[in-house]
């Protein structure tokens, strides 16, 4: 029973295709007995083996391979060049031109053979991936190497297979045949149901014409799968949606042949037609029975017509059908004997009318068939009935000769791809013969029956007698009998009367199996499928009754017998034309094609473009700051200019009073605007006091300068003239220039009248000038062209007095006379001297120093005054510098200093130092130290009692001299300076080590413990000392100790050295395993044949890159990481750690992705200069054969590339404001910026989506982190919402705000910990990470935040006392605790905690908790008996919150298991003569203050300058010897932690101690 596989609709739409796809599916694997319509590709033709026959399979091999491995590679490996043998034996030679077939064979029957060929073989699908074969040209080949370089090869791509053959010898190769074996009208129809179903006209049974009379078929506008050859004419594909659509693939080849296929298009409708008439049947039934008519018209054709004017016989009679006989096409019959007919093909096509007038193509006769190749449809379609007249001028126009020799058209023009515009059939023939696999001529001979030739004479005796020269070539090509080529040497055996005994046992053998062998043969009449007059008038139908029928053509016009031409039976014209190639236009040259052309600008361009990226978001970052910048300037510039409205612009009179209530006198104001420097201006209020002082404050009064003009006999002023006229210039001698900027013109006269009249009164006058405003900024001398001037003058004055070399005219090139005066000329403020020393000019150090060194008292100190003081204070002995500094408070200059007087001395020390002693306690300091030396009774001290007081500490005032802070980098370096100091320390036997002036009590410092005096018990203190330590170290040579060095850092970094080995290890395994995959493993896929180790390499870190990238968001889990701190396995994961290996990651990634894109950019360059048929290997991408994807078709044609410029840009913009300075100068946007990584994931899946390489794997590494991730980030959304009261705020100083607020219900965490927390105010999604300073046994949380940015400055701006006034405050979001390195201080037997500046706030809660457990008697639940803190700040004023927790902590600690030292930087240095003189207050103020610091008024030791941390570490390690891990925790800046773990690494080094270090960097 016939099962009907279509729809009711005969035109089915591209959405149907599916649907009859699965139906056929179904149909074929239905029940075979039951089909009596043949089906389109030939399955179950025999019922036996179903697939016998079909398309899609093997070729039959009837012979036994002769690969040369056995399995798949060529065979013929020592044969001569393919296209030596073509241009040697087969190339037809100048006087060979004119060589009619001597059985006048048509022109028709030579390209009807073709059809035969293409209805039976279609073999001409390469492999995929495309194995590239070279056939080496001959030097000088007149075709393909006209240079002569002897390098040259044509390309031969090596014919598609079955991919279950050539594994093994056992199945060598087999090449699959993508047509029918059968004679099933595959030429007409195609081998498939679908491409049938398109060819068929929509509700009819005809096939769909695209023109009213059915003349020609419809366009192909659904896009029916064509061969796409280029038009070697023009050099470019036709678009195939403008094809007809006929069954064959290869019909467009040539014009004869595509007239052929529109032959059988009409024959098809007029058979239809025909059918119809007689009886009317339905659609599918009329169309399957003109099918049944047309396969029984080729088959009669091609078996009674055409084989026999092939072979000059027919074959045996027809004795019915026989299921045994495999009807397969043979791979010796495709690629040798049916290669026979190229003999017969001439250069060009006749074309006539039925008057016999032949067409003209213009100065040449006929069509040329070179220049014709896949533009057949262009020249059919020149004038209506081409198509007849064609056909006419094949069917009396003769066939070329049967020989070995070929015309131009096939040898050496045929087509080739773009790339190789000409091509040589012959040679890409013989090529086939060795791809496959087939044995040598007389081989294949033996293995077919046949007898093996013995002799060169004996293959062609006719040819030996007419042209043994041929012959004899052959020989000398091959060598020997045993090596010829199967084509050649069959081609060879052709004589006049057609092919050879070889050829033709093959052809007879297979026409035989063929009709044999197929149940739908039209003789059969088991299959009942036509009656038996049917069978007979088939049997006599000729291919002259179906151009007759299916054409214009009349009867009359030719032959009956349309495969030869005789005169008798010729029709209308009795004369058969031969069409020589001297009379067809030339072939057009040999061309190649870059197809890269066209994508050069493009990839140049994008490329530079992914360059610039990265530059281009720094730009962004650059512009955001700016913009940043601008919107602050401005508001700044709103709040000036409304205070400016709200002061007024008017001048003032006003009375003003000094620090004590006294009238100072009558003074005069305005409001302006001082110019600094070019665009940097600031709002000031100028006051002109009567004594001829110029005095300049800001908004609030701070004052900003003074200028002095009591003794300025003339002042020189300048006056803008153009613009507003409102700028005044006040040239001041000695210092730089003031330049002001009134409100308007009224202001300035205003002004200069009120100074004029001032200066009046003191006797002094004022010049007047003007100028314009561009010429007053250009000559102001402004503060910045001073500091200029005084940077040249230190380093002179410095060179002088430390001897060093340095010549200040070597600062430039050229330098004027007048600018070294201009050194030498400089004189010092008061305001510039107390710069360099880095002090208040109003402090009263500074004005008796001052006073000291101005000898001539005129308010400045010369090049020469300062130079002396320099020299003394740095030469000179320690009586000298005593001498100085007791004549500094001499003021009465009687040679003694009374009680007022030193104690003033003592007070502008301490209040350089900002202590915080009251009158009364300075008095009892100094008091003290009178009493010690008995000057009690004295009113006054002279030098020698000045003397006495300091004798014990002579040794700290030897080298002591005045530290230039405001100016060291204008001092020159000194190696002899250095050697001095040491040359005097060791002459007073003394160290400059702070660590000497510590106190030595129980509750000592770091510094203060000696290991004498330690018991071996851990953390008990003994009170005796013993003396005479000796520390002695073993000697090593440089290999033990470079060893032992190795040796610590690995212990103190063995963790670390794991994970990140173990890290890096991962990522060069994935890296290296997907290299080794796509190199060796894949090899086959021709990933690599096209991309090289482009493909590999990135592949091999997409997989790196895909593992980094998942893992990042393991590093970002925080409530599940401060959860695991809790665990065991922080015992072996150091999660301290996790910030720094998350940017380890990063980087790595970066690596991975910019390795991965560059890699890209050679992998698309290779892919943008590849034949489009090379990209087979693509499994989920389909390329139209005609269409050539370039570089911006990989880059943005598909999902793959567009998804990866995006995910580029996305990580350019994530790294680049992730960097320091972005996230410095843009915090929000490096915030925002981040949050795009949720946009990289989702890229990153749609970009493997494709599978254009793979199967996605990103999903392997993604899924489990970014579950965890999600559960991690819903926990902390659950407490995000959760608002905060705020119990108590407060701005203390140093910007620092305090924030106490109720601790929410189940919140559970330990000291050191971290939380984040969003103000309703600043926007409830922007949260910030602080340190909880408060511990874990209070009630409410507390924190101590720094404003140091816009959202910490504008937070702290919340609770300023004027704006808050009666509000309410704001509510806190609150997120966490999350762990830090510091909560682990309590796992240490000894921990040091190292903390800076803002850095100290995780160990104010350490602290507190520490002592409350210790207050408890709770100590014993952990194991730190012993905590050591040190505090490095600026000034103890800048946090004195802390100061007030260690008072708290001292007072409880009774035990001093809480160590404390506390650093101040923003000092001198301990050989600066202030510091040995505050050291002196120390010691005495300790002696009468219970031992509290004259600084912090704590217990604790107060040092000036930086910790010396590895002697600190040293001296810890002495007091605790037997504890073998120190645990060191730091916070604060990158320089801090690098120096405690400098010190760490090296006390590790130098003790039997391990210092464990743990940081936070902010």
């Amino acid at each position: 029973m016939y099962v009907n596989c279509r729809n009711q609709k005969t035109m089915i739409t591209m959405q149907q295709t599916c649907l009859l796809i699965s139906i056929c599916v179904l149909i074929s694997f239905g029940p075979v007995t039951g089909f009596s319509q043949q089906r389109f590709d030939g399955y179950f033709n025999n019922l036996i083996i179903p697939s016998q026959g079909s398309a899609g399979k093997p070729l039959k091999q009837n012979i036994t391979t002769d690969y040369s491995d056995y399995t798949y590679k060529v065979s013929g490996r020592g044969r001569p060049s393919a296209r030596l043998i073509s241009e040697q034996l087969f190339k037809k030679l100048r006087n060979e031109t004119f060589t009619p077939n001597s059985r006048n064979l048509t022109a028709l029957f030579a390209f009807f053979s073709q059809l035969v060929a293409m209805e039976l073989i279609d073999t001409d699908d390469t492999t995929c991936p495309v194995e590239l074969l070279s056939i080496p040209v001959p030097k000088c080949d007149p075709e393909f190497d006209t240079a002569c370089t002897g390098t040259q090869h044509l390309p031969y791509e090596r014919i598609s297979y079955d991919k279950r053959t050539g594994q093994s010898p056992n199945v060598p190769r087999k090449q699959v045949n993508k047509a029918t074996s059968y004679i099933d009208g595959s030429f007409v129809y195609g081998n498939n149901l679908i491409r049938a179903l398109y060819l068929q006209g929509n509700r009819s049974p005809k096939l769909a014409s695209g023109d009213a009379w059915s003349k020609y078929p419809q366009k192909n506008e659904e896009g029916l799968a064509f061969v796409a050859n280029p038009d070697p004419v023009e050099h470019a594909y036709h678009d195939q949606y403008k094809y007809w659509k006929l069954g064959d693939k290869h019909v467009q080849e040539n014009p004869a042949l595509l007239s052929l296929g529109v032959l059988f298009f009409r024959w098809h409708n007029y058979l239809v037609d025909k059918l119809d008439s007689k009886k009317h049947h339905g659609f599918d039934e009329t169309f399957s029975l003109a099918r049944q008519w047309v396969i029984a018209s080729l088959q009669s054709v091609i078996m009674y017509e055409w084989l026999p004017e092939l072979l000059g016989e027919s074959l045996p009679k027809y004795t019915g059908y026989k299921s045994d006989i495999y009807p397969d096409v043979t791979s010796i019959f495709d690629a040798a004997a049916m290669r026979y007919i190229l003999t017969l093909i001439p250069a060009g096509i006749y074309q006539r009318n039925s008057r016999c007038e032949y067409a003209i193509q213009g100065k040449y006769e006929g069509v040329r068939l070179c220049n014709s190749y896949w533009r057949s449809q262009d020249i059919l379609m020149e004038r209506e009935d081409e198509v007849e007249e064609t056909l006419m001028g094949l069917a009396t126009q003769v066939a070329e000769a049967e020989d070995v020799k070929m015309v131009e058209d096939i040898q050496s023009k045929y087509y080739g791809p773009l790339h190789f515009s000409r091509h040589d059939l012959i040679s890409q023939t013989i090529m086939r013969g060795r791809d496959y696999g087939l044995p040598d001529y007389n081989t294949v001979r033996v293995q077919i029956g046949l007898e093996r030739i013995t002799s060169w004479d004996d293959i062609n005796p006719w040819l030996n007698q007419t042209n043994p020269n041929l012959l004899q070539t052959l020989r000398y090509l091959y060598g020997t009998l045993d090596n010829i080529d199967v084509f050649v040497g069959g081609m060879f055996e052709t004589t006049p009367e057609g092919p050879g005994e070889l050829f033709r046992t093959v052809i007879v053998d297979q026409f035989t199996r063929i009709r044999d062998g197929d149940r739908f043969w039209f003789e059969n009449t088991e299959n009942r499928q036509f009656t038996d007059e049917e069978i007979r008038q088939i049997r006599t139908l000729k291919l002259s009754d179906i151009i007759v029928n299916a054409s214009k053509v009349d009867a009359s016009d030719i032959q009956e017998n349309v495969f030869t031409f005789t005169a008798e039976g010729s029709g209308k014209c009795s004369e058969a034309k031969y069409l020589p190639e001297q009379v067809l236009e030339p072939c057009t040259p040999h061309q190649g094609y870059d197809y890269f052309a066209g994508s050069e600008a493009s990839y140049i361009i994008i490329w530079v473009s992914f360059g610039l990226i990265p530059f281009l978001c720094f730009f962004v970052v650059f512009l955001l700051s700016k913009c940043k910048q601008w919107r602050y300037n401005r508001t700044v510039q709103l709040l000036q200019k409304n205070l400016k409205e709200t002061l007024g612009n008017q001048a003032g009179f006003e009375t003003f009073y000094d620090d004590i209530g006294k009238i100072k006198g009558p003074q005069t104001q305005f409001k302006g605007t001082e110019w600094l420097w070019d665009e940097e201006t600031r709002l000031v209020i100028i006051r002109i006091h009567h004594e001829c002082v110029l005095d300049i404050v800001n908004l609030k009064g701070k004052p900003l300068r003074t200028v002095n003009m009591k003794d300025m006999k003339h002042v020189q002023c300048t006056l803008s003239s153009n613009k507003k006229r409102n700028v005044v210039l006040i040239r001041v001698s000695k210092e730089y220039d003031v330049v002001i900027e009134l409100s308007n013109e009224s202001q300035r006269r205003i002004f200069v009248e009120t100074l004029q009249h001032t200066l009046a009164n003191a006797g002094a006058s004022i010049d007047y000038q003007e100028a314009k405003l561009k010429n007053i900024y250009k000559k102001a001398f402004t503060q910045k062209k001073r500091n200029q001037l005084l940077e040249k003058f230190f380093k002179t004055v410095f060179s002088e007095a430390f001897q060093m070399d340095y010549d200040p005219t070597l600062d430039q090139d050229e330098i004027e006379m007048r600018q070294a005066r201009d050194i030498l000329e400089t004189e010092l403020t008061k305001e510039e001297f107390a710069s360099a020393l880095a002090v208040k000019p109003n402090t009263d150090f500074v004005e008796n120093m001052f006073a000291l060194m101005d000898t001539d008292h005129n308010g400045y100190i010369s090049f020469r005054e300062f130079l002396n003081a320099i020299v003394m204070l740095s030469k000179g002995s320690g009586q000298n510098k005593l001498q100085t500094l007791f004549r500094m408070f001499d003021h009465d200059g009687n040679g003694t200093l009374d009680r007022d007087e030193l104690l003033k001395l003592f007070s502008s020390l301490l209040e350089m130092a900002n202590s915080s002693l009251t009158r009364k306690e300075t008095e009892d300091l100094v008091d003290s130290m009178c009493k010690q030396h008995g000057l009690t009774s004295h009113d006054a001290i002279n030098f020698d009692d000045f003397c006495t007081i300091l004798s014990p500490h002579m040794d700290k005032i030897w080298n002591a001299g005045l530290e230039w802070k405001g100016c060291r980098n204008y001092i020159p370096t000194s190696g002899d300076d250095r050697k001095r100091s040491a040359e005097a320390r060791k002459r007073t036997g003394q160290s400059s080590d702070v660590t000497r002036f510590l106190k030595s009590d129980s509750q000592a410092s770091i510094s203060s413990i000696d290991s004498s005096s330690m018991d071996t018990n851990l953390g008990t203190n003994v009170g005796t000392k013993r003396t005479g330590f000796i520390a002695i170290r073993e000697t090593y040579t440089p290999l033990k100790a470079k060893m032992r060095r190795l040796k610590h850092f690995v212990e103190n970094n063995r963790q670390h050295i794991f994970y990140l080995v173990l890290f890096f290890g991962i990522c060069l395994g994935l890296f290296a395993e997907r290299f080794y995959y796509y190199t060796v493993e894949r090899e086959h896929s021709g990933l690599r044949a096209i991309m090289s180790y482009g493909i590999s390499t990135t592949r091999g870190a997409a997989a790196a890159m895909s593992f980094c990238f998942s893992l990042l968001l393991l590093t970002m889990v925080r409530n599940t990481i401060t959860f695991l701190r809790g665990t065991f396995l922080n015992l072996y994961v150091p999660f301290d750690s996790v910030v720094s290996f998350h940017k380890v990651v990063a980087w790595a990634a970066l690596f991975f992705t910019a390795l991965h894109v560059v890699g890209y950019g050679f992998n698309f360059y290779q892919l943008a200069t590849q034949p489009t048929k090379y990209f087979c290997i693509f499994d989920t991408v389909v390329f139209r054969a005609d269409i050539l994807p370039t570089f911006n078709f990989w880059f943005f044609g598909n999902v793959t590339g567009f998804t990866g410029l995006l995910l580029v840009i996305v990580i350019c913009i994530i790294y680049v404001f992730a960097t320091q300075t972005a996230r410095r100068l843009v915090f929000n946007a490096f915030w925002l910026s981040h949050k795009l990584i949720a946009i990289l994931y989702v890229l990153t899946i749609l970009h493997g989506a494709s599978m254009i390489v793979q199967k996605p794997m990103f999903y392997l590494y993604f899924v489990g982190p970014a579950i965890i991730f999600t559960i991690d980030k819903v926990i902390s959304l659950s407490r995000k919402r959760m608002e905060i009261a705020i119990v108590r705020a407060e701005n203390l100083a140093s910007d620092i705000t305090f924030i106490e607020f109720k601790r929410p219900p189940r919140f559970e965490y330990k000291s050191g910990q971290w939380v984040r927390i969003a103000c309703s105010s600043q926007g409830q999604n922007e949260y910030h990470p602080f340190t909880l300073t408060s511990a874990p046994h209070e009630d409410t949380l507390s924190l101590h935040i720094r404003a140091v940015g816009p959202w910490t400055h504008a937070f702290r701006s919340l609770f300023d006392q004027d704006c808050l006034k009666e509000s309410p405050y704001p509510k806190l979001f609150l997120d966490g605790p999350y762990g830090a390195g510091q909560q682990d201080w309590y796992t240490y037997d000894v921990s040091v905690l190292v903390g800076a500046g803002i850095g100290v706030t995780p160990y104010a809660s350490i602290l507190k908790d520490f002592v409350h457990m210790a207050t408890i008697k709770s100590t014993y639940k952990i194991r730190c008996q012993k905590l050591y803190f040190i505090w490095v700040t600026g000034s103890q004023r800048h946090f004195e919150w802390l100061l007030d927790i260690l008072q708290e902590v001292e007072a409880i600690d009774q035990k001093g298991i809480v160590s404390t030292d506390i650093f101040i930087t923003q000092f001198f240095q301990n050989f600066d003569l202030r510091t040995a003189m505050l050291y002196i207050c120390e010691e005495h103020f300790q002696k009468v203050s219970g031992g509290r610091s004259v600084f912090t008024n704590l217990k604790a030791s107060t040092h000036f300058g930086r910790p010396h941390l590895g002697s600190m570490f040293k001296t810890v390690h002495r007091a605790h010897p037997m504890v073998r891990k120190v645990g060191v925790f730091s916070c604060g800046p990158p320089g801090v932690t690098k120096s405690v773990e400098r010190a760490c690494v090296e006390s590790s080094r130098t003790t039997k101690a391990l210092f464990e270090h743990h940081f936070e960097n902010f």
